[in-house]
């Protein structure tokens, strides 16, 4: 019986289902004491027609749909109507964690397909992340699973 352990460094299922597939890749930061942080994430599958969008942090990472950079500038929007993908990059938005409340804010706001938003802050070194949607007929996998 095992449990995963999101402390250490590597890539794991945020979500996944036979559509949707949400990924986090975990890195130690220099203010965490050798434990890992989110430094990336990637959504893509189907229900955004296998396209994929990544989004890393700012100091060392890039904001890109299929491997194209897009959002390099700060506010700025996204979009493919043919997909249903709607993006905004701005300082909009409430934070998960208000332990960075006094730095500005970097948020990316996806909105997806099937109802699907997420809220990626973008911090020097890492990420916060906070998803909504519904849960997916046939279940779902991964950590928010």
């Amino acid at each position: 019986h095992g449990f995963p352990n999101f402390y250490e460094e590597g890539e794991f299922w945020v979500v996944k289902t036979s559509v949707v597939y949400i990924q986090a890749r975990y890195l130690a930061t220099p203010f965490t004491n050798g434990l890992a942080a989110t430094h990336q994430i990637a959504v893509g599958g189907a229900f955004l027609s296998d396209h994929k969008i990544v989004v890393g942090p700012m100091e060392n990472g890039q904001i890109t749909m299929d491997g194209n950079p897009i959002l390099t500038s700060f506010p700025s929007s996204y979009a493919e109507p043919a997909w249903g993908v709607t993006l905004n990059y701005n300082g909009e938005g409430k934070l998960v964690d208000n332990a960075q409340g006094h730095l500005e804010k970097h948020i990316v706001h996806m909105d997806l397909p099937l109802g699907i938003h997420l809220q990626v802050m973008r911090w020097a070194n890492h990420l916060n992340v906070r998803i909504t949607m519904a849960p997916r007929e046939g279940g779902q996998d991964g950590s928010c699973g």
